[in-house]
């Protein structure tokens, strides 16, 4: 008998599982309940994410399966980008879900100093399995240290035993006065204002705001203006400030900039521990007309390393927050590859302000800008100033050092500025003056130190954030972060070691991050300051 070939794609087999997790009906109808016609897009997926971690109180496989089907994005996109972020909680297959609250007590220097390690003690013992106790970074509220957020609302400590978990809400700012459109304006003429005026970008790294708005020429359309609203540095908390009693002036700003820069999209990217200014800005925001131009209001999701400008257009395309190679920079390829600049909140209020008196006004000044005075000083806060000011006359503004303590060292720009003896209080808080000491003044988040501290520990503590802050992408930081919170332990005997590996992180750190990690450590050197040492 003659056989037959058979051709191997009529062969009969059996049906095969599809591949990868399958999504649970259930699962999908919630998911699709909450999110019902909002845009699929994958930069909207972190928005996405808090939409389900607020309403479950946490991250199944299943809402991920769901969502990432939702999408259509692969689940590994949706898995890499929820776990990237701290404010999300993603489950393991079959971990049995937490409490839907958590309870962030801040580990940053000024919390330190008050008492956060105490408070974190009795809140494990005020609320048992209630919620999940957590110790998180610098929560921008050193001013009323020590900070604590429950859920996504600022709590005070001291109403900890008395407090009803399934009560508090977020306190309502005042009523913002409605922005003005300042209508068509020229860019050149902002420009040279900017450059007369010598504003530098005040977020941290003190770029000339006229020569970022420079690279924007020729640029094509559509363009867009990020609002970096993620402050993050420990220390920092001027730009919450700024929302809450100057919300008017730095939206005036941004439509300068908007207008001038001839932007299509604003993005505001705001940290996530500032729940009240979200529903203050969200309220203002819907509410204002301009022609021509959408704004947009994101939310951070706990990652430091996004307050650097090209993690922070990561994030807002719905990714990891991991920082780019320049070039390109983003005035030429940002958000979706369309030219974008990027502003922080007190660069923007001072913006509109030089628009609206000048910039022989602003330079009459003395350049002023607002600093974020913390630690051992009796009136914590934010104080605006010259940018002329010395340590010693910015302590002074906050009403001195606190009774009964012995002024022992400052840092001047929050955890990556360094830490300085007392004895350079006389040097002032501006751009360039630090730099020949080893630091610099970055977001003028100046954090005291008194008799009372040991440097060290401040050194230690600043050295595990960095290591838990790295986004991981860069062998030099993620490896050399690590490695600098193990060779702390035992400074003199390793110091060698720690300059050799803070210079191949100086000069190989894709980003600031690593490229910064190690000033705690070597300004402790470099001064002298030693463990329990009075050096005024």
């Amino acid at each position: 008998m003659k056989r037959t070939r058979q051709n191997s794609s009529q062969k009969h087999r059996p049906r095969s599982k599809p591949k990868g997790r399958q999504v649970k009906d259930e699962a999908a109808r919630a998911v699709g309940d909450l999110l019902k016609e909002a845009p699929l897009d994958r930069a909207s997926l972190i928005e996405h994410l808090h939409t389900l971690n607020d309403a479950f109180g946490h991250l199944s496989a299943q809402h991920i399966a769901a969502l990432a089907q939702r999408m259509g994005l692969g689940q590994i996109d949706v898995y890499e980008t929820a776990t990237f972020y701290s404010h999300f909680k993603v489950l393991k297959d079959g971990e049995r879900p937490p409490p839907a609250l958590n309870l962030r007590i801040c580990n940053g220097p000024a919390c330190r100093m008050a008492g956060a390690k105490t408070l974190f003690t009795e809140a494990l013992a005020a609320f048992g399995d209630q919620v999940n106790v957590l110790s998180a970074p610098c929560q921008g509220a050193c001013d009323t240290a020590p900070s604590a957020i429950l859920g996504q609302h600022r709590i005070s400590p001291a109403s900890l035993e008395t407090l009803d978990i399934n009560t508090i809400t977020a306190s309502p700012l005042p009523p913002c006065a409605q922005p003005t459109d300042p209508g068509s304006l020229d860019a050149q003429t902002i420009i040279t204002l900017l450059e007369q005026a010598g504003l530098r970008g005040l977020g941290g790294a003190g770029f000339a705001a006229a020569n970022k708005w420079r690279f924007f020429d020729g640029a094509p359309h559509p363009r867009v203006l990020v609002v970096n609203a993620d402050e993050g540095e420990p220390g920092t908390f001027k730009d919450r400030f700024l929302f809450e009693n100057h919300m008017h002036q730095v939206l005036n700003g941004m439509l300068v900039a908007a207008r001038a820069l001839e932007v299509q999209d604003i993005f505001v990217y705001l940290r996530d521990e500032y729940a009240h200014i979200l529903q203050a800005l969200s309220a203002v925001l819907s509410d204002l007309p301009i022609d021509g131009i959408t704004i947009h209001l994101r939310r951070g999701a706990g990652a430091y390393i996004c307050g650097e400008e090209t993690a922070l257009l990561e994030s807002l395309e719905g990714k990891r927050g991991l920082p780019r190679n320049r070039p390109p920079y983003p005035a030429q390829s940002g958000y979706l590859g369309r030219p974008t600049v990027i502003h922080n909140v007190e660069t923007l209020y001072w913006i509109g302000q030089i628009f609206k008196h000048g910039a022989a006004w602003y330079v009459e000044q003395q350049r002023p800008r607002f600093y974020s005075i913390s630690g051992r000083v009796r009136q914590p806060g934010v104080y605006r100033a010259p940018s002329t000011a010395t340590v010693s006359e910015l302590i002074e503004a906050a009403d001195g050092l606190t009774d009964g303590h012995v002024f022992k060292a400052f840092l001047p720009g929050g955890a990556s500025g360094g830490i300085f003896p007392a004895r350079l209080a006389d040097q002032v808080m501006d751009f360039g003056v630090f730099e020949k000491f080893g630091g610099f003044v970055g977001s003028g988040a100046l954090t005291v130190l008194s008799d009372h501290d040991d440097v060290w520990d401040v050194a230690e503590t600043l050295s595990d954030f960095f290591a838990d802050e790295s986004c991981g992408q860069c062998t030099p930081c993620r490896i050399g972060t690590q490695k600098l919170a193990v060779l702390i332990k035992d400074p003199p005997k390793n110091e060698s070691l720690i300059r050799e590996l803070a210079s191949a992180m100086r000069e190989a750190s894709i980003c600031g991050l690593g490229q910064a990690a190690a000033n705690p450590i070597l300004t402790l050197l470099d001064h002298g300051l030693d463990h329990g040492e009075d050096d005024t």
